[in-house]
């Protein structure tokens, strides 16, 4: 039998043995520390502007959500963890009181989505196709209708099929254009730069820019004013900041949220409308840290953030300017959640005891409920201060589910004898996203429910039906629910 060979070298002794593997177990341990560091590094490095407390501290995102669909690549969804979750919110609860008109909704999960009905008209609440009057009964006292409309987005997808049109961002809008001009005063949230940013190309997600043209369709549809205060608002820099305030006034927005000098910011936003004069403030939460890699050093400047807000100050500065009726636009929470986080409801008190009158918010890219807040007045009365947490997607190219619709929030504001004001006939439009072949188009999903848009496929009037009830079911039936 053929012997094996003999090893040349000597043998390892147990006592090297162990000896060595202490040194290899000390090394792991050193590297996996030095591993450690790094990370904690990294996120000390990628921690939100702002400082604040801890609830707004862990907001930060990495951009508006789910980024756009891109040429060469699929569509991102949003992470499992950021989906519904079940649950309401109580407004009352943020003061102790039952205010009329409070909502306590409660959202269903993803999975129990309402099905498309043969005859899809709910029976609560009760739609109406008629348009609330502007005027007040009282006569010659002072009432504006207004409308408000959710985040405005032009995402990759959206921004390639304008191209090849000529970016005409027309057909975008053309379905839902007479409900945005159906008031005396349209507002929305501008979520992105709008024009040419040196040699840059106009992109979507993660950091948004769109051609200035793209104004146009929506100064065409009845939009009247834009607040710019949002967390995409530096994703071209300071450069871009004063570019986007630039063409929105060009294209003869008013606007509110995002500055071209300090002066700027400085000065109380007044806007008169109907002849009442409205005030507005608006603040978000981050801008994704953007500002901690601007070129310009003056950017942070340029936007205001809610954690450093002084809303009193704010709120008295208006006043003391003339306005009558004081509007917030906060654009705050979490991402892809149809319930306000504990941040939003703190800034959404702190804002009504400043003396705010009416709370819009954005963010979530999910409607999310709206009611009543009642606030204690200097005079030992009270009063209510409506807030709306989140208006949702107006438009976009997300298909997650609940970040297709949103609202078109309606109602007025009506002066009294008294001289005060308050915020009435508080109504909704649902409106949903349809894709079809590349093309993106906003439209009234009430108006469609019995008799589907030419064209639409049956996967996308199922998708429309459902999206009307998610809606219903969040904003509940203290609120009228316009069809038309």
């Amino acid at each position: 039998m053929q012997q094996r060979p003999r090893p040349t070298g000597r043998r390892m002794t147990r006592q090297q043995y162990e000896a060595q593997q202490r040194q290899n177990r000390i090394a792991i341990a050193i590297i996996a520390a030095i591993a450690v560091l790094i990370i904690v590094a990294v996120i000390l490095i990628l921690k939100p502007h702002g400082g604040g407390d801890d609830a707004v501290a862990t907001m930060v995102e990495a951009g508006a959500g789910q980024p756009a669909a891109q040429t060469e690549a699929p569509q991102t969804q949003a992470p499992q963890s950021d989906q519904p979750q079940a649950g309401g919110v109580d407004l009352a609860a943020m003061t102790g009181t039952e205010p009329e008109n409070t909502v306590q909704a409660t959202a269903a999960p993803a999975e129990e989505a309402p099905a498309a009905a043969e005859t899809p008209v709910p029976e609560l609440p009760p739609a109406v196709d008629e348009v609330f009057s502007t005027r007040n009964p009282d006569g010659g006292l002072r009432s504006v209708r207004m409308r408000v409309i959710g985040d405005i987005m032009f995402c990759q997808s959206q921004l390639v099929y304008a191209r090849d049109s000529g970016y005409d961002f027309h057909n975008q809008f053309s379905m839902i254009a007479d409900q945005l001009a159906n008031a005396d005063y349209t507002m929305g949230n501008m979520e992105g730069t709008i024009g040419k940013y040196k040699s840059s190309n106009y992109s979507g997600y993660p950091q948004f820019n769109a051609p200035d043209v793209a104004l146009q369709p929506l100064k065409d549809a009845g939009i009247d004013f834009l607040t710019l205060a949002n967390n995409h608002m530096l994703d071209r820099w300071s450069g871009g900041v004063k570019n986007t305030v630039d063409w929105v006034e060009q294209y003869g927005f008013a606007h509110v949220g995002a500055y071209r000098t300090q002066a700027e910011k400085d000065k109380p936003v007044i806007y008169e409308v109907g002849g009442i004069k409205f005030g507005f403030v608006a603040y978000t939460h981050s801008t994704n840290t953007m500002e901690r890699r601007g070129t310009d050093a003056d950017a942070v400047a340029l936007v205001p953030y809610i954690q450093k807000a002084d809303f009193a100050a704010d709120v008295k500065k208006l006043r003391d300017a003339g306005a009558e009726v004081v509007i917030a636009f906060p654009h705050w929470g979490k991402e892809y959640v149809r319930t306000p986080d504990d941040s939003q409801k703190k800034y959404a008190k702190q804002l009504a005891e400043a003396g705010v009158d009416i709370i819009i918010g954005s963010h979530s890219h999910m409607v999310q409920p709206m009611g009543y807040q009642t606030v204690a007045t200097a005079n030992g009365g009270s009063r209510q201060v409506f807030t709306m947490f989140s208006m949702g997607n107006f438009i976009s190219d997300h298909t997650v589910q609940y970040t297709d619709n949103g609202v078109i929030l309606d109602f007025t504001v009506n002066e009294h004898q008294d001289g005060t004001f308050t915020c009435d006939s508080v109504g909704y439009i649902p409106t949903y996203t349809w894709k079809q072949n590349g093309a993106v188009t906003v439209l009234p999903s009430g108006k469609y429910l019995n008799e589907r848009p030419s064209g639409m496929d049956d996967e996308n009037y199922k998708r429309m039906v459902a999206s009307y009830y998610e809606i219903i079911e969040v904003i509940g039936d203290k609120f009228q629910l316009i069809n038309g």
